[in-house]
Parts: C-alpha cells; structure tokens; sequence
C-alpha cells in the first residue's frame, strides 16, 4: 500500500455492491478495502486510518447509525462519510441531521439504486473548508480571575451583526456580539469565555459590560437611524435575579438610550426553566417599553409553552432550521410553521443564520419580518457597521424611490 494514497473503507453486506464502490474508488486513487458487517469495520476503523467512507445504512443485524455513533466516539471526525441506502428520503435526511449533529464530516447521502455519477462526485477527495479560526481553544489557561481583571481593563466590546427588514431591504436594528481581546491569549471566543464566567459567577458583571459597551457603542446607529433596535443576549443564569429590569433600564438612563431602542435576547429553554421569575422579568421589561425576543426558538422541547405563557415580542427562528432550509423540505415546513405561531401571537420574526440567496427567498415568501446572516454581513466593529449601515440604506431609499423598485434589495 503506498504510504501517499488516501484510503477508503466500504462498509456494505452486498458484495455487488461492495465491488462497485471499491473499484469506482480505486479510479479515483484510493487504496480501498472492504468491510462486509459492521463488526468488520469497527475493527478495521480501530486500528487502522481512512480518509473517506462509503457507509450503506441496511448491515444486517446492525445498521450504519449505530457506526456512525462509533465513529463519532472514536473522534474519526475529519473523515468524510458517504451515506448509502434504499430507504426513503426522510430517512436519508433524518440521518444526515444524526450525523452533523455527531459532528462527523458528510460526503453525500445517495439512494438506490446508486447513481454512478453522484458515487463519483461524492467520492472524490473533499476539498474541505478550513474550520472557522479561533485565537483561543477551552484548552488555554483562563480563568475567572483573568475574565474579571479583563473586565476591570476594558478589554471586552461588542459587534454588530446587522438585521435588514425583508419588505424594504433597510437595515432596522443589529445583535451586539461579546467579543474579548486579551494580551495573552488574542482573541478569545464567547464558546470559551461565557462557560468560565458563568462558572465564576461573573455573568452580572460580564452583562452589564456588554450591555453598556452596545448602548454606548450604538448610539451613533440609533440616532441616525429612526427606529432602530440594538439587540443583546442575557444569560440564563440572570433570568432568576429580580433586579435585572431596574439594572437594565438605569444602563439604559445613563446612556441616554431610548428603551424602545433595546431588545433582550433570552434562549427559550432558560426562559422555561423557572417560568413565573422568567415571566416576572419579561413583563416588567415589557412595561418599560424594552423589547423581548425568545432566541433560538425550536431547539428545545418548550417552545410552544414559551409563546403561550411569556410575553415575547419577538421570535428568532434558530439558524440550525434556516441554513439549507432550501434543500430539506422538513426544514422548511418547521420554519413556515414557526412563522404561522409568531404572527398568530402577534410577534415580529426574526430569522437567524441566512447565508444563501435562496434561503432568503424561501423566508421572505413565507413571511418572515427581519432577516440576519452572512448573506448580508457578518459581525462588524462599530466605525464598519456605522459605514455598511448607512450605504445599505442609502441603497434601499434609492431602490425604494425606483419605478422599478423590488420587494428587497439582496
């Protein structure tokens, strides 16, 4: 075997098959060996390193997700797998939804019988995308006591993630992003900092920097802009403290910020895990004219519980359900469903996580109000969201003044 090639592993019970695979594979330039059960390829991926597999789904006894589970657990992740089956299309994307969320690396779902150019193209060696860069890995030396002297040295700040309203193409409002710089570590992702503050008990602390670093930052944003909204997430570990209204609105005062210019992101499972504080806070924001969105709306199991019993005033669908919602037709009922629920409680709705030009086609005819993603602009310090803002709705005013004026301007 040459020490160079990529190696493919077939994992199939049908020898027909199982031939068919490996010398399509073979013309491609792997080394391919076989695996006839799944008792056979688990021994092989053991000991043993494959670039690629082409996995049928139906092993007799066994079946290809308890496999991809043993892959998952192996941390054989940079694998790419090509799934095989007869069954039926759900099943092939139901499977797919397992795999990405074992976050194993798929090559294509194809179904029986095969199409021989599909297997190819499937095959081929993946031209994998580099993984999004972080500066810091859970593995660096931070600890509560670093977060709060970063705290202390300024060094937190936030960006803005732009929301464009879907009938005019305006910019409307912005996510304030955390973001840390460190001398020691560069920077440092939220996925690293937020689990250590929130062990250390510095959410209040961490909040209140955010908070106050979006207002301030956003000023320019809010007043240039007439009813812009500047949204940012509270931590579930302060949806049980009773002072957070007052806190939020005093931020507020001191800013000289509107309240109608603020909307509170809260995840709908920690709103639903002490429902009559959750409420008790939402309400008072509410009184106070502080806008609430329940943020990743459908990833829980309570979801219809916190449209019913807490006083949204807006829904963000959560960008799991919108990306590739284009492609999977189970996706996008999830999403039209999602959108029926908000207007029927009267809410505006927010998609997350747009990234395609038919994404956001699928979401505008369905009737979502407001759409953020990096079809239109990722995350941005303030003097770059300040310049996008003001040329994207210089465009959409022109656009708007245009006979020829379209729904949106993409």
């Amino acid at each position: 075997m040459s020490a160079t090639r990529s190696r493919l592993l077939v994992v199939d019970d049908d020898l027909v098959q199982r031939v068919l695979i490996s010398k399509i594979g073979a013309k491609l330039g792997y080394d391919t060996v076989v695996a006839p059960s799944f008792e056979a390829a688990t021994e092989l991926l053991a000991r043993e390193t494959f670039q690629t597999m082409a996995l049928d789904l139906s092993l007799g006894e066994r079946d290809g997700v308890e496999l991809l589970r043993f892959v998952a657990e192996r941390n054989l992740k940079a694998m790419s797998i090509v799934i095989i089956s007869g069954c039926d299309d759900r099943i092939m994307k139901a499977t797919r939804r397992v795999a990405n969320g074992l976050k194993l690396l798929v090559g294509g779902c194809l179904t029986k019988p095969l199409d021989l150019n599909r297997l190819r193209s499937s095959l081929e060696l993946p031209q994998r995308s580099p993984r999004a860069a972080t500066s810091a890995s859970p593995l660096l030396p931070i600890t509560p006591a670093r977060i709060a002297h970063g705290l202390a040295a300024g060094e937190f700040f936030v960006e803005f993630q732009p929301k464009i309203a879907l009938q005019t193409g305006r910019v409307i409002g912005a996510e304030a992003l955390a973001r840390w710089r460190s001398a020691e570590f560069g920077m440092v992702s939220p996925l690293v900092f937020i689990p250590i503050a929130e062990e250390g008990g510095l959410m209040s602390e961490l909040t209140d920097c955010i908070l106050s670093s979006a207002m301030s930052q956003g000023r320019k944003l809010i007043e240039r802009n007439p009813g812009f909204t500047i949204a940012v997430n509270i931590s579930g570990s302060l949806m049980s403290d009773l002072t957070l209204p007052e806190r939020i609105e005093e931020t507020l005062r001191r800013e000289n910020i509107p309240p109608s210019a603020l909307t509170v992101e809260i995840t709908e499972t920690i709103a639903m895990a002490d429902v009559d504080r959750a409420n008790d806070i939402l309400v008072r924001l509410r009184i106070k004219k502080i806008g609430t969105a329940i943020d990743d709306f459908g990833t829980g199991y309570s979801s219809l519980a916190a449209l019913a019993r807490l006083p949204f005033s807006e829904l963000k669908i959560d960008q799991s359900f919108i990306k590739g919602c284009e492609s999977d037709e189970d996706m996008m009922k999830i999403v039209d469903a999602s959108v029926a629920l908000a207007k029927a409680f009267n809410m505006k709705v927010v998609a997350e996580g747009v990234e395609s030009p038919e994404a956001l086609e699928i979401i505008r005819r369905i009737g979502c109000d407001v759409a953020q993603g990096f079809f239109f602009a990722p995350s941005l310090r303030r003097s770059r969201a300040e310049r996008w803002i003001s040329q994207r709705n210089a465009s959409a005013a022109e656009l708007a003044s245009s006979p020829s004026q379209t729904a949106l301007a993409s």
